[in-house]
């Protein structure tokens, strides 16, 4: 056993076991269909993996299944997407249509599929030429379909965040997850073509990619394992109460019940004196159990009170405690993430998108902008001296 089927039987493994804790221990929107489509990704890596003559002569009717079932991916991804940017929140029949160049590809290989294992056997024994098959016209069209559905999705997810402005940190994250996802995924795509055609027409030094190109899946497999690992926030189902700022004004209080008042007071005195944002992956159900109350009524006090969620509510003192850290020369020895971590922030992706979403600019290039500004106050009052 080659070395590159020892990584592409792990990458197989590591992308069941993902499916399996999406299926059963996640519950965000459309997150089983990222989970059909890293099994899908196993099935074909498995294929690959086997890639040779004396197994398809073994397992006959496993052949060509390679042609087909990549047709899966865009599919699959571009309705996770919908259901991701909720432009596709339900089953709509125009998502059938996403299935057709799959369909049209089962058609047209039914033929061969439906032929008798003794047929099969014959094709494959002259292996030269089912080679010179694999590299034809239906497997260029798929590569290219690649392309086409992920720039889609990527399309969709772009819309969406020009849409929706004030979506929740946690949210956020997602997001940036989802487009650092397509984006790898697109170019693994391009680095898959690059390979097909190389050994197509057999082009110097290119025509030895292939099939070493297949390790792009598994680097984009065990990356999506490494997010899971490192912040698992993202693929948890937000409060549906907690995903957007209201673009309502906040209500006087005469409006606001006696008991959210007292509530608020409780919230403030948790994050002002005990400075409980500083919990890392601090929660609505942690703060209900803490107070004896349930998520809702501290959502509603929040949406009514501060005028904002329970997300922007927390990391708003974050970012307080961020910059008062940064200015404090006992917490210089640390970086940029160990401040942010110090605040209460759980991972980098999220401290930037939160902090980009309030100031509009990077943390280094606004603790830069506030030196320049103290150097040129310096240099002011030593002029007026």
């Amino acid at each position: 056993m080659s070395l590159l089927q020892v990584l592409l039987f792990a990458s197989c493994i590591q992308a069941l076991l993902l499916a399996g804790y999406f299926f059963f221990y996640s519950s965000l929107r459309g997150i089983r269909l990222f989970g059909l489509l890293l099994i899908v990704m196993a099935l074909h890596l498995y294929l690959v993996a086997n890639d040779n003559q004396a197994f398809f002569l073994r397992f006959p009717h496993l052949l060509h299944i390679t042609w087909v079932i990549p047709a899966l991916y865009g599919p699959l991804i571009l309705i996770f997407v919908r259901r991701i940017t909720r432009l596709g929140a339900h089953f709509s029949k125009v998502e059938v249509i996403y299935f057709l160049p799959f369909l049209l590809l089962v058609t047209y290989h039914f033929p061969f599929f439906m032929s008798s294992a003794s047929a099969k056997s014959l094709y494959i024994a002259d292996f030269e030429r089912s080679v010179v098959d694999d590299f034809g016209l239906i497997n260029q069209a798929v590569a290219w379909l690649h392309v086409a559905y992920f720039g889609t999705a990527l399309w969709y997810l772009k819309a969406y965040q020009l849409k929706i402005l004030d979506f929740a940190a946690n949210e956020e994250a997602r997001l940036l997850w989802l487009g650092h996802f397509l984006r790898f995924a697109l170019i693994v795509v391009a680095i898959g073509i690059l390979a097909f055609y190389s050994k197509k027409f057999d082009w110097p030094m290119l025509r030895h990619l292939y099939p070493y190109h297949f390790l792009g899946l598994l680097a984009l497999i065990y990356w999506c394992a490494f997010c899971l690992i490192r912040q698992p926030v993202i693929f948890q189902s937000p409060d549906e109460e907690d995903l957007f700022i209201s673009n309502q004004k906040a209500p006087g209080k005469s409006k606001v019940q006696e008991t959210n008042v007292e509530l608020a007071e409780q919230l403030k005195h948790l994050m002002e004196e005990e400075k409980l944002y500083k919990t890392p992956g601090l929660t609505l159900a942690d703060l209900a159990t803490l107070l004896q109350t349930n998520k809702q009524y501290i959502s509603e006090t929040i949406n009514q009170t501060f005028g904002k969620n329970f997300y922007d509510f927390v990391n708003e003192y974050r970012l307080q405690e961020f910059l008062f850290l940064s200015d404090n020369p006992d917490y210089h020895h640390l970086k940029l993430l160990g401040l942010a971590y110090e605040a209460g922030f759980n991972s980098k992706a999220t401290f930037n998108a939160v902090f980009k979403k309030h100031y509009e600019t990077t943390p280094s290039n606004y603790l830069r902008s506030k030196v320049v500004e103290k150097e040129s106050e310096l240099i002011n009052s030593d002029d007026l001296k």
